[in-house]
């Protein structure tokens, strides 16, 4: 995890045509998909020996995407799952909207409560979209929000953004595979009651940490710098773990960077709550 981020990194699957040369001079068109994605590149998963800093082609494999594509620069391996390597990707030219997904500045989140990819019912435009108290409770309410589409240019409701899957389209360079991948500082004191804006919720939360499977958990409380959750396992204080809240697991969802500042037992549920704050890479408010 790095200090700063140039946006929110969102754990969503689309679906990719990639092509060039592997490392051992071979040439290819293979499918890929993406596991993680931010507005400068991902890390996908792709069945092709690859070298760092070599430079492939990428295309969106979706029929109504097909026009976007762009060269990429491999950064790096991060090891192989049952679909292939994982690589991260860097999108060389900064004017390519190769995702489709609007990403706002980091510094819009200072006063969300959950952060969401959420996509417009009318025309499919996709936006990383920051949510203050009133508009989760709207979704929690109506699993939408009201909002107004500056695509389509009028009020629509926006629900979270699908997973691309290869059921649901064909590609003359795809074979169908289905799935279900996984991927690869603020400390405090004390008790939830220290913290003011809290609000009541019982959201499905996703606790990810690395060496472990994801967990899911339940959110009992969500504020614009922390969570409280209560889950099976137990994470002590200080440990670093990624947090995606509201969580679907056939929708595309935003991990964020969090630190456990106090956990606690529950005997009689035999589970644990955790409270968990945001590790934004922002500089203190003054």
């Amino acid at each position: 995890m790095t200090s700063v981020r140039r946006s929110d990194r969102v754990s969503f699957i689309l679906l990719l045509e990639a092509s060039g040369t592997d490392s051992h001079g071979r040439e290819f068109k293979e499918p890929a998909r993406t596991l993680l994605l931010n507005r400068a590149g991902a890390v996908i998963t792709l069945d092709r020996e690859l070298a760092a800093d070599q430079k492939i082609h990428v295309r969106r494999q979706s029929p109504s995407e097909a026009h976007r594509q762009c060269d990429v620069r491999i950064v790096g391996h991060f090891g192989r799952q049952k679909e292939g390597h994982l690589y991260g990707i860097e999108i060389l030219d900064p004017a390519v909207d190769l995702w489709g997904v609007e990403f706002p500045e980091i510094a819009e989140s200072a006063e969300a409560v959950a952060r969401m990819l959420l996509e417009c019912t009318y025309c499919h435009h996709r936006e990383v979209v920051y949510l203050n108290e009133l508009e989760l409770h709207g979704f929690e309410t109506n699993r939408g929000i009201a909002r107004h589409c500056r695509n389509c240019r009028v009020p629509s409701i926006w629900t979270q953004a699908p997973h691309e899957d290869d059921k649901k389209f064909t590609s003359r360079s795809a074979a169908a595979r289905a799935s279900n991948p996984e991927t690869p500082a603020t400390s405090g004191d004390g008790h939830p009651e220290r913290r003011r804006n809290r609000r009541p919720t019982r959201l499905t939360a996703c606790i990810r940490q690395q060496g472990n499977d994801d967990e899911l958990a339940v959110c009992e409380d969500i504020s614009p710098i922390g969570a409280c959750f209560r889950s099976k396992r137990r994470y002590d204080a200080d440990e670093v773990i990624e947090v995606a809240v509201p969580y679907a697991p056939d929708a595309a969802n935003i991990f964020l960077p969090a630190r456990i500042i106090y956990s606690e037992e529950l005997p009689k549920a035999g589970l644990f709550r955790h409270g968990a704050e945001y590790v934004t890479g922002r500089p203190p408010a003054s």
